[in-house]
């Protein structure tokens, strides 16, 4: 495909810069020819990166089959004068993608933020009539279309484009808004490139910097600050402001200084002139001119040496007016290995966040605006550092998975060559059709619903009241109590589909239970750090109390409840249950797509023996003396495991007798009809 990217691009600052770049060159990899058209020459300090010469040759690229070649637009000049004077993006955007597009034949234009380059690509697919795709970011959706001077034409574009990239809230106002649902689609996914964005690789060269800055013509604004680099130091980079923390971030350092703590801080961060000033000032007020080093904006691909520099890094953006704003920078700074210190804000934006609990794979600071808190994390960091690399490496282990689970870098190419073809970007990508569920009862208890129709057609079902598609856990029992009375006795499959209803009524029954738990233990759940440290290194585990989270209830059954799995119909359904065992995780009442968690024996064993009352190391020894030696590390990998998807908590001391709420009556071993239910 030959591809008109129009938007912002090197030496901009910024996540859309940095996506439409690697999106781009990416696409060129893949053996299309793209074509970007940018005004990114025309940006000025504090909002411009510093750029050598050979940053500059990484703007375009030939990959073989496919190249990126870069059309930037002329600096404004008196060539350009009119009045009121300003630099006339739109037009000399939209007009030069029309003369690409004429000259290279291209086949789909691709605008990524809606001002200007949403509007100058609407306005060369006009003039070309070729297809336009156009992605909305954070702030153009957010804060720009929603002014009133600019919400007349950006509908107009959108509804205008052959698709647009939007998903949530921002899809949510397309619709309302005019735009064709079947156009709009959920391309957003992106990941960063691992072989950059990685713990192994150079930390920055600062003397190297120095010397760039010295000696180049385009310095982005140089360096400022008295900060030596002579001890660690924290880092910070992105916009400057009170929402993302920088002058709270300053506070704190302050309090550390007084202390007598010997950190640093290196900000690759500015902001609008006026929050600039205000960020200088207050170093000096505080007396941190010496403590602090502010450098020009780097190119996204010198970024991972910045991050891997620092200490730790701080990202701690709250309030944000955006809701739906969602930055890479925590996704980068955990993918180069860094112990990352972050708002909840940015921590609950990560996908599955959950899975990187405070303390253990991060440090989450609830309010930023909590100079007491704030500065006493960042002081422990500085007092303790060990701990900062365990973390940093289980928050790169937590980074790279999300990276593989991200959406396919293809998904941008089948949207683009879909629009090139005059397809709806939902057929080229096959997103099923939206399905009506209605109510949510007619989904619930699928084996009791086969086995109620089963019955029904079979003339047996006397005993069961009426109740149409719908069923719950009365009708269930009702059906399962048909069963076992035979009246499918001729049926080849009868055995394994009572099996199947048997353990779906356990299921639901154990659910309920969860639900109704009161939170004895809730607290325990959360990370718990080793006695006196801020964060846990490897090992420290072993002395922590595993607690199970008290809405966790283990099933454990005498047949293969795996082969119901996937079953739909009686067809589906083995001709009798595999007897032999098998173990479920059901969480009461909480939504999880892993519910219920079908786990081995030795996981259940092991929730079964975290009630708070024995450490990491003397359930791994109790396992041991109940079966065959076993590698230690990898028992202390399945309790971690079982710790950061939600399962357990920890405490530092043993669970008292009032901490634990008595276990009801047939806890152990609950049998009823060859099952066994524990909970």
């Amino acid at each position: 495909m030959r591809i008109c990217v129009i938007g912002k691009f090197p030496p901009i600052e910024g996540g859309v810069s940095m996506w439409t770049y690697w999106s781009a060159h990416r696409l060129a990899a893949r053996g299309h020819d793209v074509h970007v058209v940018t005004n990114a020459k025309e940006a000025q300090p504090p909002f411009r990166m510093h750029m050598r010469g050979e940053d500059w040759a990484r703007c375009a690229a030939d990959y073989g089959r496919g190249r990126v070649t870069v059309h930037w637009t002329d600096p404004v000049d008196t060539s350009q004068l009119y009045l009121p004077m300003a630099s006339p993006f739109v037009s000399k955007l939209s007009s030069l993608a029309a003369r690409v597009c004429s000259e290279h034949a291209i086949e789909v234009i691709f605008s990524h933020y809606l001002e200007p380059y949403g509007v100058a690509g609407h306005l060369a697919a006009d003039i070309t009539g070729l297809p336009h795709v156009v992605r909305v970011a954070g702030s153009d959706s957010g804060r720009l279309w929603r002014h009133r001077q600019f919400e007349p034409l950006y509908d107009h574009v959108l509804r205008s484009a052959q698709s647009v990239i939007a998903a949530g809230v921002v899809a949510a106002r397309a619709k309302a808004r005019g735009v064709d649902p079947m156009r709009i689609v959920a391309g957003g996914g992106f990941t960063l490139p691992d072989d950059l964005f990685t713990p192994f690789g150079p930390a920055l060269d600062f003397a190297a910097l120095r010397r760039e800055f010295a000696s180049a013509d385009d310095a982005g604004g140089g360096l400022w600050g008295g900060f030596a680099l002579d001890r660690p130091f924290f880092g910070i980079y992105g916009k400057l402001g009170e929402r993302k923390g920088s002058f709270a971030l300053l506070e704190a350092m302050a309090r550390l200084k007084r202390a007598g703590l010997n950190i640093g801080l290196v900000a690759l961060a500015h902001g609008q002139p006026e929050v600039e000033e205000r960020f200088r000032r207050l170093v000096k007020s505080l007396d941190l001119f010496d403590r602090v080093l502010q450098i020009p904006f780097l190119p996204h691909w010198r970024v991972p040496e910045f991050l891997r520099s620092a200490l730790a890094v701080c990202c701690l953006e709250q309030n944000f007016p955006i809701a739906h704003h969602a930055p890479i920078v925590a996704l980068e700074v955990l993918l180069c290995g860094k112990c990352l210190v972050a708002s909840s804000e940015i921590i609950r934006k990560l996908p599955d966040y959950r899975r990187l609990p405070n303390a253990y794979g991060c440090v989450e600071i609830a309010d930023v605006n909590d100079s007491d808190a704030l500065s006493a994390r960042l002081a422990a960091i500085v007092e303790d550092p060990a701990p900062a690399a365990a973390i940093g490496a289980r928050g790169y282990a937590f980074a790279r998975e999300q990276q593989e689970e991200a959406a396919s870098p293809d998904t941008l190419e089948r949207i683009l060559e879909a629009a090139a073809s005059r397809k709806s970007p939902a057929a080229a990508l096959d997103a099923p059709e939206s399905l009506d569920v209605g109510d949510e009862g007619e989904q619930a208890f699928p084996f009791a619903r086969l086995a109620s129709s089963t019955l029904a057609a079979a003339g047996s079902a006397a005993n069961i009241e009426a109740g149409g598609s719908c069923c719950d856990l009365n009708r269930a029992r009702q059906v399962l109590a048909e069963l076992d009375r035979g009246l499918l006795r001729d049926c080849p499959k009868s055995l394994s589909l009572a099996s199947a209803l048997r353990a779906e009524i356990a299921i639901a029954l154990a659910r309920s239970e969860g639900a109704k738990s009161e939170t004895n233990g809730a607290a325990a759940c959360r990370p718990v750090p080793a006695a006196a440290r801020w964060g846990w290194e490897d090992g420290d585990i072993a002395h922590l109390f595993p607690l199970r989270k008290a809405s966790v209830r283990i099933l454990s059954f005498d047949y293969d409840i795996s082969e119901f799995q996937h079953a739909d119909s009686l067809e589906d359904l083995p001709d009798a249950p595999n007897r032999r065992p098998s173990y479920v995780v059901v969480f009461g009442g909480e939504a999880s797509p892993s519910d219920p968690l079908l786990v081995d024996r030795d996981t259940a064993r092991i929730l079964e023996l975290s009630d708070g009352t024995r450490t990491t190391r003397q359930i791994i020894d109790r396992l041991k003396r109940e079966a065959p030696p076993r590698e230690t590390g990898e028992d202390f990998a399945s309790i971690e495991t079982l710790f950061v998807n939600g399962l357990i908590g920890f405490t530092d001391s043993a669970a008292t007798q009032r901490d634990v709420k008595p276990r009801p009556r047939g806890y152990r071993a609950k049998r009823a009809a060859g099952d066994r239910v524990t909970k």
